[in-house]
């Protein structure tokens, strides 16, 4: 990619971060996830299913990452929980959302899709993002579905603008 390019790709990408979105089940609205940039002034990485897999706690170099509402987290502190051979070990690496909203360990609901979810099982999700995840673990990027999704949002709500 030439540098006109980098530029054109960080400045889409900023608009993004500093945008703020909410993600909308057709039965309830979530809390709104801010995208913010790294505090080192840096882009947040973005993650797809194949790289997060990369973070689950095999290589000590690495840390132990764990996305939920399409925000992935540095679960590092939690490898009791999460780590190799740990109880939770199933939600590491990957974005685990349906999951924890079903209260679930089964492999069959390790997706991030919220559309049959019931909305005290939305209430819930929401309850343990903020409550668990956003206060103990630090954010260090995004699933790529959630920018994609964000914008989508963007060129929808400002089209005829740009």
């Amino acid at each position: 990619m030439d540098s006109t390019g980098k530029v054109m790709k960080w400045a889409e990408l900023i608009f993004v971060f500093l945008s703020l979105f909410s993600i909308i089940s057709t039965k309830y609205q979530l809390s709104t996830i801010e995208i913010r940039p790294d505090p080192s002034g840096e882009p947040a990485k973005i993650f797809t299913d194949e790289e997060i897999s990369k973070y689950d706690g095999s290589d000590n170099s690495k840390p132990l990452l764990m996305a939920v509402r399409g925000v992935v987290f540095d679960v590092s502190e939690g490898k009791d929980f999460y780590g190799k051979g740990a109880g939770y070990s199933i939600l590491a690496a990957k974005d685990a959302t349906y999951a924890l909203a079903k209260w679930s360990l089964e492999k069959k609901d390790m997706h991030h899709d919220l559309s049959s979810l019931s909305d005290h099982e939305l209430e819930g999700l929401d309850k343990v993002f903020l409550e668990t995840y956003m206060k103990k673990y630090p954010i260090v990027g995004y699933m790529d579905y959630l920018i994609e999704e964000h914008g989508k949002k963007v060129e929808e709500r400002f089209q005829g603008e740009l």
